[in-house]
């Protein structure tokens, strides 16, 4: 996915709960990959499949998109604050072009990407 949406250069990296004190639904593995990769909040946003995802990124300020791959209904994953949701990786990819991270790569003009 990461080529297509012209991101490849752009991932740096991965924070896991060995990396932070509290995990999920706590922000600080999101927040610290914010701080981390020096990733700005306006261009950023979190893909999970879980209501502790949700929660978690919107402790930390950032957007969640939701899949269903998690097992989770739409309805809660919406009710905990998902602004898109989609049946899995690929339902997201292939509707790239109107998703919220399309729009946030556009915001990012391509000489200032890694």
């Amino acid at each position: 996915m990461l080529p297509r949406i012209g991101a490849h250069d752009v991932v740096m990296g991965a924070i896991t709960s060995d990396d932070v004190v509290a995990s999920k639904p706590a922000p600080d593995l999101l927040t610290a990959a914010l701080k981390e990769h020096r990733l700005d909040s306006a261009r950023t946003a979190v893909v999970g499949d879980t209501v502790w995802d949700v929660e978690a990124a919107q402790r930390a300020g950032l957007p969640c998109i939701a899949l269903l791959s998690g097992g989770i209904a739409e309805a809660k994953l919406r009710d905990a604050g998902a602004i898109e949701v989609y049946e899995d990786p690929a339902d997201l990819l292939a509707k790239l072009e109107s998703s919220l991270l399309r729009t946030l790569v556009r915001r990012v003009p391509r000489n200032t990407r890694r």
